[in-house]
This record gives C-alpha cells, sequence and structure tokens, in this order.
C-alpha cells in the first residue's frame, strides 16, 4: 500500500467504455491471449454463496476471540507463544477474506461486502476501500505498465535465505498506515485517490483505525494489561505480515506483468492441498482469479478447471516455489514501474 506514488491511473477510458472499476458487475478485464470467450463464461460461475462465507468468516473470528480468551485467561510463557502462534496466521488468513469481500463475491449487498471486509483487515489495519480502490485496478491494468498492486512488500533480493527473511519482515507498510490514519484525522482525502467517493471512505475507515488503536491502548493502559501487546501487535508484527507476503508472493512473481498482455502467463497457479487452498482462500488458483476477477472465490475451482490446460505458469507446491526463488532459480524481473516495487 502507497501513500504517494508517481503513477497516479487515469480511469477515464474504463469510465467512458462502461466498464466497472469499483464492484464485481461488468468489470474491466486484463488482457489474454487468443480467442477471449471470458464474457460467455456460463451463468453459474457467477452464483454467490453468501453462507459458506459467512461460515468461514464466523470460522476463522471464532478461532480469532478463542484465542484472546485464551491468552487474557492464562497469560502463561507457554500459552501466550501458542497464542501467538496461532493468532498470526489466522489475521492474514482473514485479510483472504478480506481480498473476497472487496471483490463483492461474498455477500449481494455491497454494505454487507464493505461491513465484513473492514472487520476481516482491523488486526493487520488493512483499509478495505483502500484495498479495494488500488486491487482492482491491478485487476483492470495487468499485463501493461500502469500495473500496481496495494501491499508494498520488497520483492526484491530474495535469492538467499538472509534476503527472504528481509523480505518476509518489511513493515514499511505499517508507516504507510500510519501516515493514511494522520492525513485522514486531519480531515484530508489520499491524493493519490482519485474517486471522491472511494477517497472519503478510505478516509472514514483510516479513522476507524485510529479511533481503535486509542481506544486499545486507552484499556491497556486503565486495566495495566497487556493482552493487545500479546494478542495483536506481536502475532501481526511477528508472525502475520510475513504469512501474508508468503501468500502474496507467488501470485506474479518473476514473470512480466508490467508488458505481457496474457493474464494466463504472467499469473501463477500453485497446485496446493486442501489445507492450503483453504487457508489462502482459494488464492492459489490465482490465474483463475484473474482470468475472469468477476468469478467469485467459491467458483474459482470450477472456472480453473475450465482453462487448466491453457494456464502456463503453474508450480508443484507453495515449498517447490519457495525454494526457487531462495535459490535464485526465480528471480524479480526488473521494470521501471512494477506491481511491487519495494
Amino acid at each position: 500500500m502507497k501513500v504517494t506514488q508517481d503513477l497516479i491511473v487515469d480511469d477515464s477510458n474504463l469510465s467512458e467504455s462502461g466498464l466497472s472499476l469499483d464492484g464485481s458487475l461488468n468489470v474491466h478485464l486484463a488482457p489474454v491471449s487468443g480467442p477471449d470467450t471470458r464474457r460467455a463464461l456460463p451463468r453459474s460461475l457467477f452464483a454467490k454463496r453468501p453462507g459458506h462465507f459467512t461460515i468461514k468468516f464466523i470460522f476463522a473470528m471464532a478461532l480469532v476471540v478463542a484465542g484472546w480468551v485464551m491468552v487474557a485467561l492464562y497469560p502463561t510463557v507457554p500459552v501466550i507463544i501458542l497464542g501467538i502462534i496461532i493468532l498470526g496466521p489466522l489475521y492474514a488468513h482473514l485479510v483472504e477474506l478480506q481480498h473476497e469481500c472487496l471483490h463483492e463475491h461474498a455477500y449481494y449487498k455491497r454494505w454487507l461486502n464493505r461491513l465484513t471486509g473492514f472487520m476481516a483487515g482491523i488486526f493487520m489495519l488493512s483499509s478495505f476501500s483502500h484495498y479495494k480502490y488500488e486491487h482492482l485496478r491491478h485487476h483492470a491494468y495487468l499485463g501493461t505498465p500502469q500495473n500496481q498492486e496495494f501491499f508494498n512488500y520488497r520483492f526484491r533480493d530474495l535469492d538467499s535465505p538472509i534476503g527472504f527473511l528481509r523480505g518476509c519482515f518489511h513493515l514499511g507498510r505499517y508507516l504507510d498506515v500510519f501516515k493514511c490514519i494522520g492525513i485522514s484525522l486531519a480531515g484530508r482525502l489520499n491524493p493519490t485517490v482519485t474517486k471522491t467517493v472511494a477517497a472519503k471512505k478510505i478516509r472514514t475507515e483510516y479513522i476507524a483505525f485510529g479511533v481503535i488503536i486509542a481506544g486499545a491502548i486507552a484499556a491497556s493502559v486503565a486495566s495495566g494489561s497487556f493482552l493487545i501487546f500479546y494478542a495483536w501487535i506481536i502475532p501481526t508484527l511477528l508472525l502475520a505480515e510475513p504469512t501474508h507476503f508468503l501468500i502474496e508472493l507467488p501470485e506474479h512473481f518473476g514473470l512480466n506483468t508490467q508488458t505481457d498482455p496474457n493474464v494466463l502467463a504472467n499469473t501463477r497457479t500453485v497446485a496446493a492441498s486442501r489445507l492450503a487452498h483453504w487457508f489462502t482462500n482459494g488464492n492459489n488458483l490465482h490465474t483463475a482469479h484473474h482470468f475472469h476477477q468477476g468469478v467469485p472465490m467459491v467458483q474459482i475451482p470450477e472456472l480453473h478447471k475450465i482453462i487448466e490446460r491453457r494456464i502456463e505458469t503453474v508450480d508443484q507446491s507453495y515449498l517447490t516455489f519457495y525454494k526457487k526463488v531462495i535459490t535464485g532459480e526465480l528471480r524479480y524481473l526488473d521494470f521501471a514501474e512494477t506491481c511491487m516495487t519495494r
């Protein structure tokens, strides 16, 4: 996520074409090589399953609440460590659920997607509306020089265990988050967001983050409790951030996302276990997701089956992919402007 950036995308052409950058209907699709039959996909692929998503969200939040309660009631070293191990990855998992909401795949009501998505992003301070604004443009402009992404993880110099570890713990995103909170509390809109309605929603959410943080600190001082430190701050910085880094890294790393106008080649699919598929919320089938962003995540496995033979970039497991990165077999492609630049 960036507070300032040299490139501010001009959406006027898309607006004139009638294609949407703000929802899940009539969405702008990334370029693809060969015959483009995406507008003729079966209508069944676009069916949402709100009940299915609700179960996923409640299950994740229930585990989070259980972790907080466990640490609060039994604040011993072994329990705190166990709590950190449980909560950190769950916070990263919730951001993947937030991603489903920002595409409006979870519910038919836009306000419900935003409410649930905002809640899912609280622990990692990921603004739903800011993520949505940047991420939907990433889908629209993938394979063009205008392509950028929301999370600004450092994807350079990962070809060694130390370099890879440094990438996992690049925490500069939180400096950007607090800058956004600061300008929002000052009543200003983010200067890189060209849509006024979106900018106002983003400002509201960062103000909410500021209020939540202030309230948590005040409650901790008043009670003399270190609960937010053990159950929120440490799990987020120590495990949630590197976990989310590991989820995001395979999506496009080492692929030409700026000048290769073929979503079947510039996006990666990972053959993952059922557990990994659940944990990443289907993110391992990332090519199918980018092939048509209007297809709800719950239907992505079916879309994957349809295009599987056309996908050009596939890794057999997450571990196989990470090994390629650490050994230097797979390297970062250096462009003047990329979706992951830091």
